[in-house]
């Protein structure tokens, strides 16, 4: 199944998963440089998980002032 850019963007539990992969990646290298890209990318990851998760909510909330078709 293709997804859309849009999907991938909004899917906080992708975004989480791939937290987890970057923070195992992190503890396993034994560079600093490695360790640091890889720290960030899992804060990285998690901000657009909880963006995410905002812009899901948000358009739950728009949902209601959305016209009716």
């Amino acid at each position: 199944m293709h997804r859309s850019p849009r999907d991938v963007l909004l899917d906080p539990e992708q975004h989480r998963r791939n937290a987890l992969s970057f923070t195992g990646r992190a503890e396993a290298t034994g560079s600093a440089e490695e360790r640091d890209h890889f720290v960030r990318m899992a804060r990285t990851s998690e901000l657009l998980a909880k963006n995410a998760d905002w812009l899901r909510s948000i358009d739950a909330f728009l949902a209601d002032w959305r016209p009716k078709a």
